[in-house]
């Protein structure tokens, strides 16, 4: 991608009558210094979709504030503040995070974490971290770490193995070969304070519900599907 299109250059040719004409023809201008893949950190601002084209490479963190496209490779972390939608179709070692928007691997995340304020799809390959979304979490590739979600869905094309937590609705397809331990994530009363009566009487325990992302939830099993 960082080769990118750029000055026009005439060639002059002969016509048929004999009369020279100009031929406008592009030629590809190099980003000067990243010969050999980009390296340090970028942010990437636009209205339209950013896309890193295959055969280009990052070294250093990516900070967008609209949608993302990879096809390439980036040793980095991808952040956004926004609803940023990121789409891996390359590879990406690092971790991926959006506040608002959706993460999609068709391609493959190493050693590296996925944080979404919607939702995550999976197709390629998750491996060694962790994936937590406040939406939905949809597995039909290859995974190998934790899952934590509001939905969990996983298809009869996914495989692999770890820990997946959810807390209203899981579905795991015929033909998964996974072999993953469930937990549900309980509300836990929680006392945060105490206020003492004005009449003499004992005190009064204000509870707060809260949901519980406690790793040691009461409600387990384990299932492997083939």
């Amino acid at each position: 991608m960082f080769s990118k299109w750029g000055e026009n250059t005439e060639d002059i040719k002969k016509g048929d009558n004999g009369s020279e004409r100009a031929e406008m023809k592009k030629e590809p201008v190099q980003v000067p210094g990243n010969e050999g893949g980009i390296k340090g950190g970028i942010e990437l601002n636009s209205t339209n979709i950013n896309t890193i084209l295959k055969g280009s490479k990052l070294t250093g963190d990516i900070n967008v504030t609209c949608d993302l496209e990879l096809t390439g490779d980036v040793e980095g972390n991808i952040k956004s503040a926004h609803n940023s939608n990121i789409v891996i179709k390359g590879t990406c070692k690092g971790n991926i995070e959006t506040k608002e928007g959706s993460v999609d691997i068709s391609g493959e995340l190493q050693s590296g974490n996925i944080t979404a304020g919607n939702n995550v799809t999976i197709s390629g390959k998750f491996s060694g971290g962790e994936v937590r979304a406040n939406g939905r979490i949809s597995v039909n590739g290859e995974f190998n770490g934790k899952l934590q979600g509001n939905e969990i869905e996983i298809g009869e094309n996914a495989w692999g193995k770890g820990e997946i937590f959810y807390k209203e609705y899981i579905s795991i397809a015929k033909g998964a070969k996974v072999e993953v331990q469930i937990s549900k994530l309980q509300e836990e009363l929680k006392v945060i304070k105490n206020t003492p009566d004005t009449r003499g009487l004992p005190e009064k325990k204000v509870v707060d519900y809260k949901s519980s992302t406690d790793i040691k939830p009461p409600v387990k099993e384990v299932i492997e599907v083939r």
